[in-house]
């Protein structure tokens, strides 16, 4: 009991520990703030490593990691380095779970079997493709976050326009209005493209591209346009029109084809409740 007290105790310590350290604020580097600001794609780059950062930084490994991985990692703001940290947790939480077992086992007194000490490998790989999982289930609600936020920057855009901002000026103050992720990387790409002292529209269509947006390119004409000095104030509040109603008509064919999805379940039980009243009646026919 005495060896059970101790390891009990110092796994909670442990946990403390780890609490504390996980809530402190990171500081950040200096290296990994002016990389943000110098590479193309502060988030995520072509070949799955984050853009910047010292020697040593995850950003300079060459992690297996897909396109759609990415862009879903960019829409939940979070690195690279931190999504494989998780599976590297994971995965060692499985490999060690046979024998932590085994351990408690012994220090309450009993002998067990070295057999679950075989299911550690498998217990590693099923860690290790969990988080892959569960960043493919949260997709849509975060595609769905993402398109609430588009439609919201380019209302943000359009109310500055209406208060007589210039067109850099109006996309600019409504990118620092929100801390949503989308709103974070428009702010670091004009940013970087006033820095560079170039207009920021290139800027607007690469994070279209990156997170596969194409409305952010469709702003980005239109606000090149109207910079120019063409009047395109109207064109830009029937654009955002155009994109309220197309989201509204998904969101309904999304809620109808899951009213129809339900209408199956529910003639499941008119099923069994006709089939309660019909086999009696169909065992008599049989027995005469």
């Amino acid at each position: 009991m005495i060896g059970w007290a101790l390891a009990s105790g110092a796994v909670v310590g442990l946990g403390a520990i780890l609490i504390v350290v996980g809530i402190r604020p990171a500081t950040v580097r200096l290296d990994d703030a002016l990389g943000l600001l110098g590479a193309r794609s502060p988030s995520v780059a072509a070949d799955g490593a984050e853009g910047g950062g010292g020697r040593w930084s995850p950003r300079n490994w060459r992690l297996p990691l897909s396109q759609r991985q990415q862009q879903l990692l960019l829409m939940q703001g979070r690195p690279v380095g931190d999504f494989f940290t998780e599976k590297a947790v994971f995965a060692l939480a499985g490999l060690l779970l046979p024998g932590i077992w085994m351990i408690t086992m012994l220090l309450l007194g009993q002998r067990p079997s070295p057999t679950p000490l075989v299911f550690g490998l498998a217990g590693a790989a099923a860690g290790y493709f969990l988080p892959d999982l569960l960043l493919a289930r949260s997709a849509p609600a975060h595609r769905r976050a993402t398109t609430d936020a588009v439609h919201t920057f380019f209302d943000l855009v359009a109310l500055e326009r209406l208060a007589n901002a210039s067109a850099s000026q109006s996309v600019a103050a409504a990118a620092e209005i929100s801390d949503a992720p989308l709103f974070r990387r428009i702010t670091v790409g004009l940013e970087r493209a006033r820095l560079e002292q170039r207009p920021p529209w290139g800027e607007l269509r690469e994070i279209a591209r990156e997170w596969d947006v194409p409305e952010l390119a469709d702003l980005a004409d239109v606000m090149q346009l109207e910079e120019q000095g063409v009047g395109l104030a109207g064109v830009l509040q029937a654009r955002v029109k155009e994109l309220r109603d197309a989201h509204l008509t998904r969101q309904k064919i999304a809620a109808q084809e899951a009213s129809e999805g339900l209408t199956i379940w529910m003639t499941i039980p008119a099923m069994l409740l006709g089939l309660a009243f019909l086999i009696p009646a169909l065992l008599r026919l049989l027995e005469t």
